[in-house]
Order: structure tokens, then C-alpha cells, then sequence
């Protein structure tokens, strides 16, 4: 059976994509800080058959986070594809915003997928092939003067993420990210389920030549 691990599940985008690959077979680990919001999300996946399991962990925190991906690897074996959907979006003036702020926000909307990479490569390695994917957005690139972390963690995201993908395509592991350039949600701009397809997408693609792997992909409404 293969294996989804989902870094900051929830109800949007990460839901989505869990029934998504779900229905095409993929036992799901569920990884969020706050595992209560994730009650509705088990019972419907667990309905329509899906193996899921959950840990807690702030993705914040690397040694935490560490340990919950290692605990869903041991309950699912290996992670085929790992999703990193974490996003901090605090809203705080720049003049008010501290640098402690400015880092905590940074480690869990940035840093947190290194660590999750690391946590989940070995098993990738072994297999020689693997997906990773990490939500991205368009304040990378238009960032929000009352929202300014957020802007800085997806700038910061996508860099790791080509510098990721540059290393380890050679090893047969597809990292990838989705720049969403809108609102998501079911009455918003761009809907979760266009968001969970292009994922669908990018999976089926890690099984095709590597020249036409794609690294930054954008989606717009």
C-alpha cells in the first residue's frame, strides 16, 4: 500500500488531496498541530475506506516533527509522497514585528519541510523514487505589508524547494511546489479540489521521465 504523509493536514487543501490519493489506493498519515480539527477528515476517508492514522507535532519545532513522521512510518511503512501544506499567517504591522516572530514563523512555514524531507528520505532512497510536495503561494512574490512573515516563508519555500529538487531528482525523488495565486476554498477564488489535482498530477508524473518533471508550478484563478 502506498503511503501519504501530510505535514499541517486540514480542512482545505490537504483534505483535498488526501481523498484524492485516498481513492487511488494511498493509506494516509495525518500530521497537525491541532488534531482535533481532523475528527471530519477521518471519519469521511475512513468511510470510504482509507487507511488513516494522525500524530500530533508543530512543524515548527524539527526534533517534534521528526519524531511524529517516523511514528506514521512505522505504523504505514515508507512515504511515497509527502505533502507539506503549512502556512503561518500572522498578522502583525513590520514595525511590530519581532525577529523571534519573524524566525518561528520562518521555521514552521519553511524550515519544517528540511526536516520533514530528512525524516522521510531514507525510505524514499531505498525505493529510489519518490514525491514531495510543499504549498506555496503568491505572496512569494507579492508579499503583504500586514501579513509580512507569510510572505517570507513562501519566498523561502519555494528556494528550498528547487534546491531540493535540483539534488535529489538524481536519486528519482520529484520535489515539487504549487504556487497558489488566490483565496482557497470552496467559495473562494480557487477551489481545494484544483489544487489537490495538480498534486494527482505531479505524483503521476515522478513515474515518467525526469526531464519532464516539473518544480514550480503556478495556478491562478
Amino acid at each position: 500500500m502506498r503511503h501519504l504523509l501530510v505535514i499541517g493536514a486540514g480542512t482545505g487543501i490537504s483534505a483535498a488531496t488526501a481523498r484524492l490519493l485516498g481513492r487511488q489506493g494511498f493509506a494516509v498519515s495525518l500530521v497537525s498541530r491541532g488534531q482535533s480539527t481532523l475528527a471530519d477528515l477521518r471519519a469521511a476517508l475512513r468511510h470510504e475506506g482509507v487507511r488513516v492514522e494522525e500524530a500530533g507535532a508543530d512543524a515548527g519545532r524539527p526534533r517534534e516533527l521528526t519524531v511524529a513522521v517516523r511514528a506514521m512510518t512505522e505504523e504505514l511503512g515508507p512515504v511515497d509522497v509527502l505533502l507539506y501544506n503549512v502556512s503561518v499567517g500572522r498578522q502583525v504591522a513590520v514595525a511590530d514585528l519581532s525577529a523571534d516572530d519573524l524566525l518561528a514563523d520562518l521555521a514552521a512555514g519553511a524550515a519544517g519541510l528540511q526536516a520533514a524531507v530528512q525524516a522521510v528520505l531514507p525510505g524514499m532512497r531505498e525505493r529510489g523514487s519518490g514525491t514531495v510536495l510543499a504549498t506555496g503561494g503568491g505572496s512569494a512574490d507579492r508579499p503583504i505589508p500586514s501579513m509580512a512573515t507569510l510572505g517570507v516563508q513562501k519566498a523561502a519555500l519555494r528556494a528550498l524547494v528547487e534546491v531540493q529538487a535540483e539534488a535529489l531528482a538524481p536519486e528519482g525523488i520529484h520535489v515539487a511546489t504549487v504556487t497558489v495565486r488566490g483565496l482557497v476554498g470552496e467559495d473562494q477564488q480557487i477551489h481545494p479540489d484544483r489544487v489537490a489535482a495538480v498534486y494527482g498530477e505531479l505524483v503521476a508524473e515522478t513515474a515518467g521521465p525526469r526531464e519532464q518533471w516539473r518544480t514550480v508550478v503556478d495556478l491562478r484563478p
